[in-house]
């Protein structure tokens, strides 16, 4: 029988949206993971715990795998493992997807090397393990606000806005003790909308799945609350966003392969605030489909197959995905609400990932984000207003951690 193999997943999102697309086109459904808690995965036919995710202990597994299925795909979802497992597909199936490429886009360094001589690339320095602080501030010169990240970091988890040198001080030696062999990106804060881009490239040809305009809340951390997707009668956006990132993925060189695009219009310029070799987590998947009525996941496993992925749009909807967030630290107890939003005009879904006993607090990273609401409308406008109302009949109930 033949068999998708994933390398880790997450609860919700992408993830799972394609191992439900991989069961539905008849494939036997592998996961590889080192978390004994995805054992109940639905739409997983097999799950295979092993002791770390490195490349040696997943070839012994696969090896396994191949004895009794033909595996087709290896795929990851999860931004840790998406280098990895595109080249382990081309070892072990067709050899098709651009895995160098890939590499560069999944290490924040590497990126940002990469397109340091181009126009739509903002100013960077990489400040090494060993760097004093004193010398990071004389190389920075006070040129604030700033961004500073780590290299590996993912849902803005280690992403922050430093305003001033008393705070860049602070973050430095906060991200140098959690992880102190890593070094640190410090980018110049790029001011404006900011808008996502999902593509797909296969032989070559860019196709631009969907261009998505994100609501994003931030203080010292940016986490995106929302989402709606820029339809195409906004043709001057459209038309120029489009462009730019077929020249941004020409300059790559990738040839075949999936990623999003996070860009801001700085003073009707477009420039590039991170690369990504996935589509974007979350709600996306089903953003696309409520949207245009196509499984971009789905698609995303026909490329890894050596197929033309398609994107054809059945219909044009306006749709607004909107999550949810809390503003202080508490155990959660119950979650109330939820028939009340669900029934409210335009309600898609509803969707609570929170869990009774878990431990919520305000947003510091996209895993702070503990609900999702779906909705629909005449506008855009129509469709945001729907979501954020039905949020609002949400109550978490929590037990306060001081």
């Amino acid at each position: 029988m033949e068999a998708i193999v994933f390398i880790d997943s997450t609860y919700f999102g992408p993830s799972k949206d394609a191992m439900k697309a991989g069961k539905k086109l008849g494939y036997s459904i592998h996961l590889i993971s080192n978390r004994r808690s995805l054992r109940d995965l639905p739409d997983v036919d097999h799950v295979h715990i092993i002791k770390e995710l490195k490349e040696d202990y997943l070839i012994l597994q696969i090896d396994k795998i191949r004895k009794v299925y033909d595996i087709k795909i290896i795929i990851s979802f999860v931004d840790s493992y998406v280098y990895l497992a595109a080249k382990l597909h081309n070892v072990f199936c067709i050899q098709n997807i651009s895995h160098d490429v890939i590499k560069i886009m999944q290490n924040k360094v590497l990126t940002r090397e990469f397109f340091q001589s181009k126009s739509y690339s903002p100013y960077f320095t990489i400040i090494k393990k060993e760097d004093p602080i004193n010398k990071v501030m004389y190389k920075i010169k006070q040129n604030y606000p700033l961004i500073l990240k780590s290299p590996s970091s993912s849902g803005s988890k280690d992403v922050y806005l430093v305003n001033n040198e008393k705070q860049m001080k602070n973050r430095i030696h906060f991200l140098r003790n959690r992880n102190p062999n890593e070094d640190l990106i410090i980018e110049e804060y790029l001011m404006g909308p900011q808008f996502i881009v999902e593509a797909i490239v296969y032989e070559g040809n860019t196709q631009i799945v969907a261009v998505i305009e994100q609501t994003i809340t931030h203080n010292t951390k940016f986490i995106v609350t929302g989402y709606s997707i820029v339809s195409e009668a906004e043709e001057k956006i459209h038309s120029s966003i489009t462009l730019f990132t077929k020249h941004v993925l020409n300059d790559l060189g990738i040839k075949n392969g999936n990623c999003h695009l996070e860009l801001r219009l700085v003073d009707g310029v477009w420039r590039i605030v991170e690369i990504n070799p996935r589509m974007s987590g979350g709600a996306m998947n089903r953003l696309l489909y409520e949207t245009y009525g196509f499984d971009y996941a789905e698609q995303i496993l026909k490329l890894y197959r050596g197929e033309q992925p398609s994107i054809e749009r059945k219909y044009s909807l306006c749709i607004y995905a909107h999550y949810i967030t809390v503003n202080s630290i508490g155990k959660l107890l119950s979650v109330s609400g939820i028939e009340q939003a669900k029934n409210l005009p335009g309600i898609i879904e509803v969707l609570i990932t929170a869990k009774e006993g878990q431990v919520l607090s305000p947003p510091l990273s996209m895993g702070h984000r503990y609900g999702i609401v779906i909705a629909k409308g005449n506008s855009c406008d129509e469709a945001k207003a729907n979501a954020i109302r039905a949020s609002e009949k949400i109550t978490f109930d929590m037990i306060p951690i001081s």
